[in-house]
């Protein structure tokens, strides 16, 4: 089984993120799934809404798409209970292989801002030895940054979240403060 893992901090999921998922799968032969996981904390600092809030999106962002390929796997806070630290990819990786994929192909997919940054990442060249990377070019430049700054100038976001994302959002007021 070859499966996709793309990790982000989905603060909110946009449809750049979409777009980034829709070219994984453009070869419909090359992932048998894509796992989309919310970062429980960011390896970078940012400041991002609550994780359980984005757990959310993130399933809704899921039920969007309408992909039986595209699972959300809510999983960082198993990774590292009861820790401040954020759960890092080759952590990520590490739990995925050993708990729930052993048999599996895995492969870490990262957009051009990851890419740029890889020799930030923990175990950056581990990583690179172990499971497979692959670095999707971005089509659609959104980014969630643009998303939140609609949402606090009351602008529109429907060109950039997804249906039930941006009615979530709007009907919990999400993202006004931030």
């Amino acid at each position: 089984m070859n499966i996709a893992v793309f990790g982000s901090a989905f603060n909110p999921p946009t449809k750049g993120h979409q777009d980034a998922i829709n070219f994984v799968l453009e070869d419909e032969k090359a992932f048998d799934k894509v796992l989309l996981i919310p970062s429980l904390r960011h390896a970078f600092s940012k400041q991002m809404i609550d994780y359980a809030t984005r757990k959310k999106l993130v399933s809704l962002f899921v039920s969007d798409i309408n992909d039986p390929r595209v699972i959300d796997l809510l999983i960082e806070h198993k990774v590292k209970p009861n820790s401040e630290q954020p759960v890092y990819t080759y952590d990520l990786l590490d739990f995925l292989e050993r708990e729930m994929y052993p048999n599996a192909k895995l492969t870490f997919v990262i957009g051009p801002d990851n890419k740029a940054n890889w020799d930030k990442f923990y175990k950056a060249d581990e990583i690179t030895e172990r499971w497979s990377v692959l670095s999707v070019p971005e089509r659609l430049p959104l980014r969630s940054t643009m998303a939140r700054e609609n949402i606090k100038k009351n602008l529109s976001v429907d060109k950039l979240l997804t249906k039930q994302v941006a009615e979530h959002i709007n009907a919990h007021d999400l993202y006004k403060g931030t």
